[in-house]
Formats: C-alpha cells, sequence, structure tokens
C-alpha cells in the first residue's frame, strides 16, 4: 500500500497530545490506522462506523458525534482525556509536545 504523504514513523502516537481541533483528532486516528497498516476501508469496518465518518474525522471535515468520535478512537486502541489547562499533566504534555513538533511536526507531515 502506497501511502498519499510521507509519514514518520518515529512519531508515537501513544504520546499525549493537546487536541486544539478536529483536525488534531484526525491527525492522530490516521497516524494510529497507518502504524497499524489499514486501509481506512479495513478501519472503518473494524470501527463500525462508515467510511465516510471515518475519512471525514481524519480529515476534520464536517461534524462527528461524540459518541462514534469516542467509539472510533477506542476501537483504535486511543482514548480522550480531559483535564484543566493548568493541571500538572497538561504542562507536562505541553513540554513534549513543543519538543516534539519543533523535530518533527504532525502538521507539517499531513499538510
Amino acid at each position: 500500500m502506497k501511502l498519499a504523504r510521507p509519514i514518520d514513523i518515529d512519531i508515537e502516537v501513544a504520546s499525549p497530545r493537546i487536541i486544539l481541533e478536529m483536525a488534531d483528532v484526525g491527525q492522530m486516528v490516521r497516524l494510529k490506522r497507518r502504524q497499524q497498516q489499514l486501509r481506512i476501508d479495513d478501519a472503518a469496518a473494524l470501527t463500525d462506523v462508515s467510511v465516510d465518518l471515518f475519512s471525514r474525522l481524519e480529515n476534520g471535515k464536517g461534524a462527528v458525534r461524540l459518541d462514534k468520535l469516542l467509539q472510533v478512537l477506542d476501537a483504535m486502541g486511543l482514548c480522550m482525556v480531559v483535564a484543566s489547562k493548568q493541571s500538572e499533566l497538561v504542562r507536562d504534555i505541553s513540554k513534549v509536545q513543543v519538543i516534539t513538533s519543533e523535530s518533527s511536526p504532525l502538521r507539517e507531515q499531513e499538510g
């Protein structure tokens, strides 16, 4: 399977990231799917959602219901964490995310 864009497999999907918009979630889902070497139609079938929904989610386009988002995240081995912006967890994630983005940002890879 040939990927549309080069991807840096060294980026760790398991590393927590601060999500600022739906496109950020989509990038994480796409990276996880590619790391699992799944085609989008196979991933949609495994997560029990339509290919259209999976594609919209990965591309950060259109609305995706929260229950469907959580269903996809769970099936892909991901989860969502909600925390105070002032929490130590968020501060630690921010530090790691800045370091990671300086060396190989997700946005540049996907854009």
